[in-house]
């Protein structure tokens, strides 16, 4: 048997493992740019998803504005009546224009008793449930449109 002083003894010694002398690769590591590229990226993805909706907002801007209102910056909405047709029985009712439930006729002949130039800045909406004949509408509207008010059938 040999002992372990009889075996040959290498030539050289063990090789120093620390990181200059690990890789062969020069430069910066680019691992933790990536990982931070990919979060922007996924934020970025998921904030576009969030604002998305707005895009199919549909504004009504008229085509044609007073430019004296546009200079003044004090421009104000167009005020809107809110009319809404519905059935009581056999008689048409109206409640918007007013605290309490109004009949048809009494509503429009409120319409016809205004000024002409108080009533041509305002927009009437009218809204009715199905149930609801077509002249009773078409009433509303014709006093509306009588007095100059631009009418809104919603």
């Amino acid at each position: 048997m040999s002992s372990i002083s009889d075996q040959p003894r290498r030539s050289r010694p063990l090789r120093k493992r620390n990181v200059l002398t690990r890789s062969s690769r020069f430069g910066p590591n680019m691992t933790p740019m990536v990982d931070v590229t990919l979060v922007i990226l996924i934020f970025f993805m998921a904030s576009a998803t969030i604002g998305g909706l707005e895009w199919f907002l549909r504004a009504d801007l008229p085509k044609e504005q007073d430019p004296d209102l546009i200079d003044s910056g004090y421009a104000l909405p167009t005020p809107m009546l809110g009319a809404d047709l519905y059935m009581d029985g056999d008689a048409v009712l109206v409640t918007g224009i007013g605290d309490k439930p109004r009949a048809l006729a009494s509503v429009i002949a409120q319409i016809s008793a205004m000024d002409e130039s108080d009533a041509q800045g305002l927009i009437l909406g009218i809204r009715a449930r199905d149930d609801v004949p077509y002249w009773a509408i078409v009433a509303l509207h014709d006093a509306a449109s009588a007095r100059s008010m631009r009418v809104a059938i919603r």
